[in-house]
């Protein structure tokens, strides 16, 4: 048995792929493994953890006990929601803290496991409380930062500082100060709540204090790779400690050229399979290269119906082929919906069947695998920062369409920034509606126009950096190589 590692993830569905892809690689590296998590993710990680076992690595899944009803796991779209409190996710994460300290005695007493004492303890950055946790028990705990250095540095002086104190530019756009290079933010790249936020806001204290946490973990490990955001990854680490960037935490299959085949790349690093997914990608088999846009707002969010129909009728007005994951709205509950289907305009659904132009995903889909997929030359997406990595290693260009959190900024990043995406332009006097004719002129141009193109040339060229940032010599993979040997230098029990 190797060192033992404790890992526990913040409750969000889409912290558990970085969180699980980390505890495959620390298992290859011989380490043991635990994975910490409550009965909201126990079936999904369960197959998973079974297969890594299978394939010879030591990963063993624990549940830490918490009230059923700690956390409805429901969707929030911000745009149409205004969070004054401390949003519901975020809450139910910090109130985490005296349930992980009980089960943490008990595994301690030898109560829950026969494992020796962890060596270290890797925590998501939303749980900063941790660290008072490790250090009562005495173990060095890892902040593991899932979002890049761009959007976590952008977002952690507007939140500290909040925008109402912030510099302004003559059109009213705010200046961000202390960061390596100039970041102007116009209104639509803040959250809604966040222009009139105040010092008695939630999320600024929330953050206020999980920040707190962060700076005293024993190192920070980041779920990004130097060659795509090395300044900030720089400033990062002077304003918050010891760095290792360790990613794009993808298997080796999602960097591969051409057609990746589907049985290796969906168990690898997906949380799920679907016959539903399968039949996706025999379609895709059948259409032309980088003629398809894929169309995810990611595993938790969805958009209200109003927003469902003018994106399905400016897709169809665009002739772009199209997958779709296609979710419930956000508004469901004011319908009598028995599928996402009936939130589609009358007859679409048929009409984009009868001409082969777009596939509905109404459940899991091996987004890696599409992604991956010759036919794909698009990706519209909220811009969580799995999907703009997942952009950057597929070479696929983006519509960058955020929701909430730090997405606005990682929007930022790859229009303004690295040039990877075109924007989809929300507008506050439509309620952050995107028009139908909107919607149709930004397809056409990621995917018919020149514009596309030259996205396309400045995403592939990120592809072979992350590639080679990852492979033998290159500057994660010798980062991770790095954390590795420290966590080993550990004492163990």
């Amino acid at each position: 048995m190797g060192a033992h590692v404790m890992m526990l993830s913040s409750l969000g569905h889409g912290h558990l792929i970085p969180f699980m892809q980390l505890a495959q690689k620390l298992a290859a590296k011989g380490l043991t493994v635990s994975f910490v998590t409550t009965f909201h993710h126990i079936p999904s990680l369960r197959k998973k953890v079974d297969g890594a076992c299978e394939a010879g690595l030591d990963i063993h899944l624990l549940e830490m006990e918490i009230p059923h009803d700690h956390l409805t796991l429901g969707k929030v779209n911000s745009n149409s929601v205004q969070w004054h409190q401390l949003p519901p996710l975020l809450d139910a994460d910090e109130r985490l803290q005296p349930h992980f300290q009980r089960f943490l005695e008990r595994f301690l007493a030898g109560e829950i496991s026969s494992l020796p004492a962890p060596v270290c303890l890797i925590t998501d950055f939303l749980l900063g409380w941790s660290s008072a946790v490790a250090q009562k028990f005495g173990i060095p705990r890892v902040s593991f930062e899932t979002s890049g250095m761009f959007a976590e540095s952008v977002q952690q002086i507007v939140w500290d500082t909040l925008p109402r104190n912030l510099p302004r530019t003559a059109s009213g756009r705010y200046l961000v100060p202390g960061v390596p290079k100039e970041v102007r933010l116009s209104r639509l790249q803040l959250l809604p709540e966040l222009p009139e936020a105040t010092p008695e806001n939630g999320t600024h204290q929330f953050w206020v204090r999980q920040r707190r946490g962060n700076k005293q973990s024993w190192r920070t490990i980041v779920n990004t790779f130097y060659e795509l955001e090395g300044e900030f990854v720089d400033h990062f680490e002077r304003v918050n400690g010891t760095l290792r960037t360790i990613g794009p935490l993808l298997s080796p299959e999602a960097f591969e050229d051409g057609h990746v085949e589907r049985k290796r790349i969906a168990p690898a690093v997906e949380l799920g399979t679907s016959t539903e997914g399968e039949k996706c990608m025999q379609w895709l088999d059948e259409q032309a290269e980088e003629s398809v846009l894929y169309i995810s707002f990611g595993s938790e969010n969805s958009i209200p119906t109003a927003q469902v129909e003018e994106l399905a009728l400016g897709l169809e007005a665009s002739g772009v082929k199209f997958v779709w994951v296609l979710r419930m709205p956000s508004d469901a509950a004011q319908n009598s919906f028995t599928s996402a289907l009936d939130s589609l305009p009358a007859g679409l659904h048929s009409r984009m069947a009868a001409k082969n132009q777009g596939f509905f995903v109404l459940g899991w889909a091996p987004q890696v695998g599409i992604l991956a997929h010759p036919s794909t030359g698009g990706f519209l997406s909220h811009c969580g920062w799995n999907a703009v990595l997942e952009s950057t290693t597929t070479g696929v260009p983006l519509i960058a369409w955020p929701l909430y959190a730090e997405q606005p900024f990682n929007s930022k990043l790859v229009v303004d920034e690295i040039g990877i995406a075109v924007e989809a332009p929300q507008r506050i006097e439509q309620n952050w509606l995107v028009t139908r004719d909107d919607v149709e002129r930004i397809v056409r141009s990621l995917m018919i126009e020149e514009k596309g193109k030259e996205l396309r040339k400045r995403v592939k060229a990120l592809k072979a950096a992350a590639k080679t940032a990852v492979g033998e010599g290159g500057s994660s993979s010798k980062s991770f190589d790095l954390f590795v040997s420290e966590i080993m230098a550990l004492p163990q029990a």
